[in-house]
């Protein structure tokens, strides 16, 4: 039987059978995000994706822009409302991390504030219009300017049992080897969990640049992931690679100056091993960095620069 499940992003609608392209106006701010809603023909599971939620992590933007291109509601059981980019003004300005009118980092405002910066009132608008409409969210990003990582997929543990258990599963779904929890409360995926929404933040691409590979390796694995949720037709590619990870812990910056790291990414590390130092603009040492535990590097710094309070590494502990 067909639905009458009606999918929104603002003043632009959707309705069964209907694809419609436009812009998610963020009130009290010029920006306008790009949206597209893809309403299928039959009953099904909504998919929110979204892209750019840092200016400067392209593969994930262009995946979310050929997604939104290429899908048909012929194709779709169920909705899919895709993103492209979500933080616009950060990537046009391509900064890395942080928005050009607030200094703040998005993935650090949610679930947002309605009057707040215009940081905060893009955030507002995802967690306010898009998660509540959502049944599974997907959070594409890549390396920053300045990050080298391999590629992983984090998954909120906020929610329920089994909210939990079909985060893993989409996660997993990725098709990428490190699957690591979380428990942050703030970012896109940890703010959807807490409002019922399973879903993951996932991370393929270097130093700000993207490939055609990258790029395809995102679309094989967010279609898979939406075969999965049965949204798309096909088989799903189970992921015999996946390490699950309990969680991610970091190491930041307490002094400006000149980052060395020596360790790499996909590389094992013990508790309490160097991971590098920062030395001031004469070559003089300033600070050395450790692991704060056992296992492996997901993402480390690459810029020369380094400013305090900055991230240098993060391990995925098994």
């Amino acid at each position: 039987m067909a639905k009458t499940k009606i999918i929104t992003a603002g003043e632009l609608s959707a309705a069964p059978g209907e694809k419609k392209q436009g812009f998610l106006e963020v009130k009290g701010t010029p920006v306008k995000m790009p949206v597209t809603l893809i309403n299928g023909v039959q009953e099904g599971k909504t998919a929110l994706i979204t892209g750019g939620t840092h200016g400067g992590e392209y593969p994930g933007v262009e995946t979310a822009i050929r997604l939104a291109a290429s899908l048909t509601p012929e194709e779709v059981k169920g909705q899919l409302i895709i993103v492209h980019p979500c933080n616009v003004p950060a990537f046009q300005a391509k900064m890395q991390y942080l928005g050009p009118y607030d200094g703040k980092n998005l993935n650090r405002e949610y679930p947002g504030l309605a009057t707040g910066t215009v940081t905060q009132r893009i955030a507002f608008t995802v967690s306010s219009m898009l998660f509540p409409q959502a049944d599974f969210y997907m959070d594409l990003h890549g390396g920053d300017i300045h990050e080298q990582l391999t590629p992983f997929v984090i998954y909120s543990k906020l929610g329920d049992e089994q909210q939990t258990a079909c985060a893993i599963e989409g996660s997993k779904a990725l098709g990428v080897k490190y699957v690591v929890g979380s428990v942050s409360s703030n970012g896109t995926f940890g703010c959807a969990a807490t409002m019922g929404v399973p879903g993951f933040l996932a991370e393929i691409g270097n130093l700000g640049l993207w490939t055609e590979e990258e790029v395809a390796q995102y679309l094989a694995g967010v279609k898979n992931v939406l075969r999965l949720l049965e949204i798309l037709d096909g088989d799903v590619v189970e992921n015999k690679e996946a390490v699950l990870c309990d969680r991610m812990v970091g190491v930041d910056a307490d002094k400006t100056g000149c980052w060395y790291p020596c360790v790499t990414i996909d590389e094992p590390v013990k508790k309490g091993q160097k991971i590098g130092e920062i030395r001031d603009y004469f070559g003089n040492l300033l600070a050395e960095y450790t692991s704060p535990a056992d296992g492996v590097c997901v993402y480390v710094i690459r810029s020369l620069a380094i400013n305090e309070g900055d991230p240098l590494f993060a391990a995925g502990t098994m």
